[in-house]
């Protein structure tokens, strides 16, 4: 990252620090541990920069005939790619090569010491959560202030007033910090391979995108129907010499109708996906033999498989809470017990209960947190 984006980045840290904190009471030691977590966030960034330029000097090494030292995997080189460079410039007599040997290992020492100092204010800290697949930082947020004590309802009001970042990248820290009724968070970069800044960045611009392309859209639908408009004006005023004109008129007049019926149509069907939820009904034992889900006896089962067409039935959640499936469409002469995949998100009688017919026949799963399962949009009913 540029040294012009850290600027920004730095700004935008801490504009929302003073921004919560004129929102909020004050409190020294979550300010300081906000201030602390910022200058994580800074070092991170540093290293970044650094990083980017050792690659960019690896790879005019690499131009010159360097092909012993490999492609960098991490942000700091290898013991053995150390080792390769440390005897190279041992050897080497020419200066350009031998300055360009030491300003690779020198931006790796710089990416360590900065490593080492993150580490030692990290020590200072309460713990981080690391982000995993699925986390909600307002959730995490929550459930922090659940266990310090604080009531839901002010929980609720400390967290907007704070900034809340709604892309998490797995690798990820969400820090927390409370103290006498003052909350404060913070996410770093930690072990992701991209900033919460680039993220925020990217989620930005695509709104953008598609703002600018529904305004578009809406222009040129207005330009449109403008258009069909003077026609019609025009084709009234001679309709009693155009009988002709006035037909292909009428024609192109259901033609635009059916479009729009097309585009409702279109509308409403994309309304339903986004509000839907995806699963596969099915025999547990089957489907882990067709490894769609992975479901050992000592842990939670989990899906393997992500593709759409392995998720065949969809649930509108605007049509109610509660998926009823039958013995015959999960292929087994009875129901005897339903979980829900992937375990460790959706977890019985807290996100969801299920009833189960006298018979066997039916079985009923209700979602008692639908927008855990929006969210998460795919999902396996493991039958038996």
């Amino acid at each position: 990252m540029g040294v012009a984006m850290r600027k920004l980045w730095l700004l935008a840290v801490v504009l929302g620090l003073l921004f919560s904190s004129a929102c909020k009471k004050e409190s020294t030691k979550v300010s300081s541990e906000l201030e602390t977590v910022q200058k994580i966030a800074k070092m991170e960034q540093d290293i970044n920069g650094k990083q980017e330029e050792m690659n960019n000097l690896l790879r005019t090494y690499q131009k010159q005939g360097g092909k012993d030292v490999g492609k960098l995997v991490g942000q700091t080189l290898t013991p053995e790619q150390k080792q390769v460079l440390e005897q190279k410039l041992q050897k080497e007599e020419g200066i350009a090569y031998k300055d360009l040997l030491q300003g690779i290992l020198n931006k790796d020492k710089e990416v360590e010491d900065l490593k080492v100092q993150i580490q030692d204010l990290e020590k200072k800290l309460p713990n981080a959560v690391v982000v995993k697949r699925g986390d909600k930082h307002y959730e995490m947020a929550m459930a922090f202030l659940k266990e310090k004590g604080v009531d839901p309802k002010e929980a609720k009001k400390l967290i907007y007033q704070n900034n809340i970042m709604d892309e998490l990248v797995p690798g990820f820290k969400v820090w927390h910090f409370y103290d006498n009724g003052v909350y404060g968070t913070f996410v770093t970069q930690g072990e992701a391979s991209v900033s919460p800044y680039r993220v925020t960045q990217q989620a930005k611009q695509k709104l953008v995108e598609e703002k600018d392309k529904a305004i578009t859209q809406k222009d040129s639908l207005a330009k449109e129907k403008a258009t069909l408009t003077e026609q019609v004006a025009e084709l009234e005023a001679k309709r009693n010499q155009l009988n002709q004109d006035v037909a292909m008129l009428q024609a192109e007049r259901e033609e635009l109708l059916k479009k729009m019926q097309e585009v409702k149509d279109l509308s409403e069907e994309l309304k339903s996906k986004l509000n839907s939820v995806y699963y596969r009904v099915g025999d547990r034992q089957v489907m882990i033999k067709e490894g769609l889900v992975k479901d050992p006896w000592y842990g939670q089962p989990t899906l393997q498989n992500f593709k759409e067409e392995s998720f065949p039935s969809r649930f509108d959640t605007r049509n109610g809470d509660s998926i009823t499936i039958s013995a015959d469409e999960a292929k087994v002469a009875k129901i005897n017990k339903v979980k829900v995949a992937p375990g460790n998100i959706f977890k019985d009688t807290q996100d969801y209960t299920v009833t189960i017919a006298a018979d066997g026949k039916q079985a009923t799963i209700k979602m008692l947190n639908k927008d855990k399962f929006k969210a998460e949009r795919t999902m396996a009913i493991l039958v038996n």
